[in-house]
């Protein structure tokens, strides 16, 4: 009986599985090196500010392409571009602003301004670039042909030539969009203005949303990213949840992987967050937060109930 015991303990205890010093000593320093790194990419996030990702969703390549770039708020400019839905955008904006800090009369009629300048702003500069957004419309048609054709997508040369075709049209209404875009931030900010300290003390900042925003917006992923970033680090440094992170923080670079899809034309490298990704799922799946890490508390605890359980079970 007392072989079979010692036997049982040893099997859940892990004896039979053990890596030895040095290949403990390397998951230690693996998780916090990548945790580190985690960390203070989020860190570099919140600290210049302004994070966006913007161009990089907008520089994926692949089948997936389509689905990251949907992120963007109205990707192809269609509805900046049209008046009747900006104008729209801009009322039901102001609407919600009204409801949410419960302007009075006199606040209603200066938001009522506000929204008319941008409507009026929004004319100056649709009347200033008729021509580039004429030219842009008339080669949505010229240009998906291109994007569809499976020729120009195999053949190097073609493919360059269509990137750069496309590149070139987006480049068309580039400064149109980014005016556009400027017209309902400062309607924000001047809506904002006539809010009153008490009323923004409850509501808070209600901010102008782009039209034509999928489900998972791109503010959404630029709030959230550098969050994750510092969260997952923190984790893996100190071993805590270190599955649960290793795991989340592979998934993600994996969806990094996934924008420049491997062996898509035209794509870019994307080695090192691979090789990152496949360092955090060994993180993840070693159980490496046990070793050095906070992990080994509720493991110990569950290793040595299991281990009694073994014992009791064989001495019956």
């Amino acid at each position: 009986m007392s072989k079979s015991s010692s036997g049982h303990s040893r099997f859940v205890t892990g004896t039979y599985r053990s890596i030895g010093f040095w290949g403990v000593l390397s998951l230690v320093c693996l998780r916090v090196c990548v945790g580190w790194h985690f960390y203070m990419e989020g860190v570099a996030k919140v600290r210049e500010g302004g994070f966006s990702s913007v161009g990089f969703l907008n520089a994926a390549k692949g089948p997936l392409a389509p689905a990251f770039q949907a992120m963007i708020p109205d990707f192809n400019g269609t509805i900046r571009l049209d008046k009747a839905s900006m104008e729209d955008a801009y009322r039901k904006y102001a609407e919600q602003v009204k409801a949410k800090y419960g302007f009075d009369e006199a606040q209603q009629k200066s938001l009522a301004k506000e929204v008319d300048s941008a409507i009026n702003r929004l004319d100056g500069v649709y009347g200033q670039w008729t021509s580039q957004i004429n030219e842009y419309q008339a080669g949505f048609e010229r240009v998906s042909q291109m994007i569809e054709d499976p020729k120009r997508t195999g053949v190097e040369s073609l493919r360059k030539q269509r990137d750069e075709v496309e590149t070139k049209w987006r480049g068309l209404v580039k400064p149109i969009l980014s005016d556009v875009d400027k017209i309902g931030k400062s309607l924000q900010l001047n809506a904002v203005r006539i809010a009153t300290p008490e009323q923004l003390s409850v509501g808070g900042e209600l901010a102008f949303t782009s039209p034509g925003a999928g489900p998972v917006s791109v503010a959404f992923v630029d709030k959230f990213i550098p969050i994750f970033d510092m969260s997952v680090g923190i984790l893996l440094i100190i071993g805590l949840l270190t599955p649960v992170a290793g795991i989340a923080a592979g998934l993600f670079l994996a969806s990094v992987v996934l924008t420049q899809f491997p062996g898509y034309p035209g794509t870019l490298p994307t080695y090192y967050q691979a090789i990152e990704m496949m360092a955090c799922f060994v993180l993840a799946f070693t159980d490496s937060g046990r070793y050095a890490g906070l992990d080994f508390i509720p493991w110990s605890f569950w290793n040595r109930g299991a281990s009694n359980a073994a014992v009791r079970t064989a001495t019956t």
